[in-house]
């Protein structure tokens, strides 16, 4: 199991009993990136600001901060732009990051996807 940040001060993040739903986090990591990718294939800018903005506040509460920031960087890039600048190709290198960065933590049985 890969363990959230160990520089998190949060005692609650390394209890046993909460080890479950930093796992069941992970698990849906995938479904995650997947819905991320979809979005803006479709190249709605919208829904891709809405899914890093759940992102960022989900993911900080399981020990995935990084995870969290780089949702941010992604939000506040298009929230930041001006509705007819808002491509998704403007925030390309901070949307890809994102994915990278969940991907690592998949669960081994969904790194390949």
């Amino acid at each position: 199991m890969a363990v959230p940040d160990p520089k998190t001060p949060d005692p609650v993040l390394h209890d046993p009993e909460f080890a479950e739903l930093i796992e069941y986090f992970r698990s849906e990591l995938p479904n995650r990136v997947r819905a991320l990718e979809a979005t803006a294939a479709e190249q709605d800018a919208e829904g891709l600001q809405r899914l890093a903005h759940q992102l960022k506040g989900a993911a900080p509460g399981f020990g995935f901060q990084d995870v969290g920031e780089a949702a941010r960087k992604v939000e506040e890039s298009l929230r930041s732009a001006e509705p007819t600048e808002r491509s998704i190709e403007r925030v390309r290198a901070e949307l890809d990051s994102l994915i990278v960065l969940c991907r690592s933590y998949f669960p081994s049985s969904d790194r390949a996807a």
